[in-house]
């Protein structure tokens, strides 16, 4: 992707090492080798530049992940030559190229330019606009990079002067090949440009009119841009590309190395003639205005993710004389009907605030079926809000069947692919003697005949976790949240159980509807470093141990170890696996509507989180 990810400084290691039972030759060699791997190679990269000019440092520079690539007949180059390009009110600062990257050829140079007011001011005053040029040449593909701060040129006279006439701009559809092997892309706006209709050469295309960006009956169209987010490898990204070349992100870049390795990780998909453009365009998710609800069932309901990522105290919801820290409310499905408003409540650790969505002339709108809460903003002037009029401005997410979506503006993001059901050879069935179905929670007493001590003594049987927590309750990440730190990677495991509404296991589709809401919307949790998950559940621990008496919810481990693990977690990069614990499926009659339900989750979870999905039932 084109995006630029170097990890941070681990997060208060003076605590860490303060501790008495720190072992400071561990800790200390732990924290140096992980903090300053990415930052030692910077810094290598950086030492090798020579003619830099005298006021612009190497290391200062923090470009647009934005670039045009060329493609050279040979592996020469001649960087030099460009200097030789400014004129008229343009000059090279301090006449200075600097040139290193080693094996990784790199050039960068600023050019000044002045040029008079242009509001009528005095002849003696001057705009002065500086501009950085960047180039980099992969002599392996012989592709050149060219990066200019104010992106108003794809560089051709540049690129021949470095390279030679016979140089060839990489560009028209070839371009698009920048969005290929990314997951869930929807387009976020399209430019289109008509050959014919002189009136309206061109057009540009935003949220669900995004789709006439990609009609196939006009022929004499064409997109001029394409901008998209998505997922690559589990990680939100932003990337564009556009008809003329140029190919960006709206991130910037830490430094001229990161640059560099976004421009390679574009260039083997620029030159790859195998992807299939069409392929990418029919699998863009669209998101479709509706008026009316659609006839999918409602499986989860989710807080925006500002919510979950806040401080425990920034909203605090009140009912029934109570307040309640937002963060320790969820959402419960009262009713998964295909027709009729959503109907869903709010679950404070005590009560149930009823309520509903459905579309009217307004769009989608929320409202209480009974006694409304009232919500607060965290700081001194925050007045109270009804919540109805709260939820109608911060809309929360509503998951359907299908791997479908009805986002915060009340649009349907749903992906266009032919779903196939769950391999059910896939399912994993166990021996669930001497547990009650009927009994999903362990509560603070640990009951043995529940679903989840049993699957928490089965996991802890496996051995392979620094932490593994009681998370159940409003407000949870999951059932079960286990992490262990494997090398440069967190192994976050989160199981969320659900009871079978009869004694035996069946063919309930209803069964399997709040099971799979869980772990789609515990997906979110994947989102960039795995620090928000980690201060989330050491937060709801010592709730949970003043809450009943001083009771531990550490299964394995304990509050240090989970400190432990939060100081390196900036520099870990999380893999996630979803578990769906659910004894009233069962593997051997397993019906295709209990599939196709299993089929939606799994793929909204492996896009958004990169993980694995496993299915515990009855045989």
């Amino acid at each position: 992707m084109f995006v630029a990810q170097e990890p941070g400084a681990g997060a208060s290691p003076l605590r860490r090492l303060l501790r008495e039972d720190a072992d400071w030759n561990h800790l200390l060699r732990d924290l140096t080798d992980r903090a300053t791997l990415a930052a030692e190679e910077t810094s290598a990269f950086d030492t090798t530049f020579t003619g830099a000019p005298e006021d612009v440092a190497v290391s200062v520079l923090e470009p647009k992940m934005s670039a045009v690539a060329y493609r050279a007949a040979t592996a020469e180059w001649k960087p030099e030559a460009a200097l030789a390009l400014c004129k008229g009110n343009e000059r090279v600062l301090d006449d200075a190229m600097a040139l290193g990257g080693d094996d990784s050829p790199v050039a960068w140079y600023v050019i000044e330019r002045r040029t008079p007011g242009r509001w009528g001011a005095p002849q003696e005053l001057e705009q002065v606009v500086y501009e950085l040029i960047m180039l980099y040449f992969d002599t392996t593909r012989r592709l050149l990079y060219i990066h200019g701060s104010e992106k108003s040129s794809t560089y051709k006279d540049l690129a021949e002067a470095v390279l030679g006439e016979d140089c060839e701009l990489i560009n028209g559809k070839r371009t698009f090949r920048v969005l290929a092997r990314l997951d869930r892309l929807v387009p976020t706006n399209v430019g289109l440009k008509d050959t014919r209709d002189y009136f309206t050469r061109f057009s540009l295309h935003v949220g669900s009119d995004v789709s006439q960006g990609f009609t196939t009956a006009q022929e004499h169209k064409s997109q001029t841009h394409i901008a998209t987010s998505g997922f690559d490898d589990g990680d939100s990204v932003s990337i564009s590309a556009a008809h003329s070349g140029r190919f960006w992100s709206p991130t910037t870049a830490p430094s001229l190395k990161a640059w560099t390795n976004g421009c390679v990780q574009q260039g083997t998909k620029l030159l790859d003639s195998t992807i299939n453009l069409e392929q990418i365009f029919d699998g863009f998710i669209i998101p479709e205005d509706i008026t009316a609800r659609p006839p999918y069932a409602v499986l989860g309901v989710q807080w925006p993710w500002q919510v979950s990522i806040g401080s425990r105290d920034r909203y605090t919801l009140t009912y029934d004389n109570v307040r309640y820290a937002l963060t320790d409310v969820d959402f419960e499905v009262d009713d998964c009907s295909p027709t009729g408003p959503f109907l869903f409540s709010l679950t404070p650790p005590a009560g149930r605030v009823a309520y509903q969505a459905d579309y009217d002339a307004k769009g989608l709108v929320f409202r209480p079926r009974e006694q409304d809460a009232v919500i607060v903003g965290s700081g001194p002037t925050a007045e109270p809000q009804p919540l109805e009029e709260w939820l109608n401005t911060h809309r929360p997410d509503l998951f359907l069947e299908g791997d479908r979506l009805i986002d915060d503006e009340g649009r349907l993001i749903a992906p266009r692919y032919t779903r196939r059901p769950y391999d059910p050879s896939l399912l994993t069935p166990l021996d669930w003697r001497d547990v009650d179905l009927s009994k999903e929670s362990q509560k603070a007493e640990r009951l043995t005949d529940s679903i989840q001590y049993y699957m928490s003594a089965r996991l802890q049987a496996a051995g392979s976790f620094d932490v593994l927590l009681d998370d159940d309750g409003s407000g949870g990440a999951a059932d079960l949240a286990g992490l262990r730190v494997d090398g440069l990677y967190l192994d976050v495991t989160l199981v969320h159980c659900r009871y079978s509404h009869k004694p035996a296991p069946g063919t309930r589709v209803e069964d399997l509807y709040e099971v799979c809401g869980q772990a789609m919307r515990s997906a979110k949790w994947r989102r960039g470093n795995a620090l928000p998950l980690v201060d989330h559940l050491r937060s709801r621990a010592m709730r949970y141990t003043q809450r009943n008496g001083g009771i531990s919810p550490y299964e394995v481990g304990g509050s240090k170890a989970l400190f432990a693990i939060r100081d390196q977690a900036r520099l870990l990069r999380p893999r996630f696996h979803t578990v769906i614990v659910q004894p009233g499926l069962q593997a051997s009659k397993a019906t295709n509507e209990q599939l196709l339900l299993l089929a939606g989750a799994e793929k909204f979870v492996r896009d958004t989180s990169a993980g694995d999905f496993t299915v515990y039932c009855s045989r």
